[in-house]
């Protein structure tokens, strides 16, 4: 079987998309689960507000379980019931933030997002919550992490044929 240049281009750009992954992170009782959260670089996280109160995700300082906000740093604005607040992390870094609707910080709404180089995660109890981006494929997603060598080596082998 022959491939174009055209599938190898579209594959080396498909694939890199296909490996990010999108994390819940849901309040409970006001608190962020899971108050740390180890993703890689490239990754989306996901705060819905399915807790009930109105929430805000708000960047701290630096220093974890700090309720100091971070000059410049991101701010969802309220979310009250039923909406959610995404942001994909790029650079590889620890974030913290908090909940920045009333006292709920210094009540225990604070968390930590620990962005790593792709390839790095150490091992974590950390699984994503199902979400409409997530089913059957992360399976997928597995396979294609597993085998983009192999994909590639395949595809160029083709067109030396």
């Amino acid at each position: 079987m022959r491939f174009s240049a055209a599938t190898v281009v579209a594959a080396a750009f498909v694939a890199p998309v296909l490996a990010a992954r999108t994390w819940d992170v849901n309040w409970v009782n006001g608190v962020p689960q899971p108050q740390v959260l180890n993703i890689s670089a490239g990754d989306t996280v996901r705060w819905p507000n399915n807790d009930g109160p109105d929430h805000a995700i708000v960047q701290t300082a630096n220093g974890a379980r700090s309720c100091n906000n971070l000059a410049g740093g991101f701010n969802s604005g309220t979310l009250t019931r039923g909406q959610a607040y995404n942001r994909t992390f790029n650079d590889v870094s620890a974030i913290n933030y908090k909940d920045g609707v009333g006292n709920n910080c210094q009540s225990g709404g604070q968390g930590t997002i620990n962005v790593q180089a792709n390839g790095t995660l150490p091992s974590t109890t950390n699984t994503p919550s199902p979400s409409p981006t997530h089913g059957s494929a992360a399976n997928l997603i597995i396979s294609v992490e597993k085998s983009i060598f192999v994909v590639t080596i395949g595809f160029l082998g083709a067109l030396l044929l």
